[in-house]
């Protein structure tokens, strides 16, 4: 018969469990039960049902169109659902599954595991495998989907943020934040300040002010926690600090507080020198009605240079006339005391480097 030498390999497996899990008793006890074994597995792999049900197996296994044997194996499977050789039958089919994988034949590979998955609901690598086909055939909704079907399951930080990246890929924003939030809140993504700030900016240009802040300050916050940075890293982390801290401070000045905008426009200029950053302080200043202070300010936009020079210039010199009777008498002694007040702060911050250091 062609399935002889199969069969007798499958009766193998019966036989060898039933010889492992009996006590010896006596030689001639264990040779009897052997024996009764032996006769039983050869009585039941002789019968009708069973010679029906390999036969079956085999042919669906030596199918050489992946669809066909998939799709005998999935009958197989519903007509034998006792079958002693289903476990046969599910190796089959998930080798096909493996080949198609490790092949990159992506579409059989999706019918195949949704096909599966019927017969399998909750299964993870089927639903994997699907995720997997989806993706590379660019069944984006499909992709999404079971993707968060895996989430359910087994969910990680790793994974939300797959799926918020795929939601981005798809330009579906709310679904986006959703996810990438979700993300953030795992500990593996808590110094991760470059998503952060990239939140800060979308919440800037959708003027969305309290988010932006939020943002801002949970950049900081992440960026605080980098340890053994690269040297990217360490090249990108000042910037970023620069930004988030400009971006408090104009906020808070469109909240029309002042005070706190000035806070927030010194941390900047602490990380990077900047016109606008003088300039802005002394139009707060000036806010509060601390006009000595807004001139001195203003002098130190002009001699920084940049884009705000000439406007410093240009607010210096009318509030000065203002308060001189329409002249510019005398005007160097605030760019004099000025400059005294920027080496004052620049030899502070020497002697606190060193001290650090």
């Amino acid at each position: 018969m062609e399935c002889h030498s199969k069969i007798l390999l499958f009766a193998m497996f019966p036989f060898a469990a039933a010889f492992f899990s009996i006590p010896v008793v006596s030689r001639a006890g264990t040779e009897v039960q052997q024996r009764e074994a032996a006769a039983q597995a050869e009585e039941e792999e002789s019968s009708p049902e069973y010679i029906e049900q390999y036969e079956a197996w085999n042919k669906a296994d030596k199918e050489p169109d992946i669809q066909k044997s998939g799709t005998m194996l999935i009958q197989f499977l519903e007509k034998y659902p006792h079958s002693e050789l289903w476990k046969y039958a599910e190796s089959s089919y998930n080798s096909l599954m493996f080949k198609c994988s490790n092949e990159k034949q992506y579409q059989d590979l999706e019918t195949l595991a949704e096909e599966w998955l019927k017969l399998h609901p909750g299964d993870l690598p089927t639903i994997a495998n699907i995720a997997t086909a989806s993706k590379e055939l660019g069944h984006n909704e499909k992709w999404i989907q079971n993707l968060i079907e895996i989430y359910k399951i087994q969910p990680t930080g790793s994974l939300a943020n797959e799926i918020a990246q795929a939601y981005k890929k798809a330009n579906n924003k709310s679904k986006y934040l959703e996810w990438i939030q979700t993300s953030l809140g795992y500990p593996e993504y808590e110094s991760d300040f470059k998503t952060r700030f990239e939140l800060m900016q979308m919440y800037v240009e959708e003027k969305s002010f309290s988010k932006a802040i939020e943002y801002a300050e949970a950049t900081l916050k992440a960026a605080d926690l980098i340890k053994n940075p690269s040297a990217e890293t360490r090249a990108a982390i000042p910037k970023v600090r620069h930004a988030c801290y400009d971006v408090i401070g104009r906020i808070r000045m469109e909240q029309d507080k002042p005070a706190e905008a000035i806070k927030s426009f010194q941390q900047a200029l602490k990380v990077e020198k900047y016109s606008e950053g003088y300039y802005r302080i002394a139009l707060c200043l000036h806010k509060q009605n601390r006009v000595e202070d807004a001139l001195l300010w203003y002098a130190r936009a002009e001699e920084q240079g940049g884009d705000y020079a000439a406007k410093a210039k240009e607010r210096l010199e009318q509030i000065y006339k203002a308060m001189h009777n329409n002249t510019l008498i005398g005007i160097e002694k605030i760019y004099k005391k000025a400059k005294e007040q920027a080496d004052i702060v620049e030899s502070r911050k020497k002697v606190t480097e060193r001290i650090i250091s």
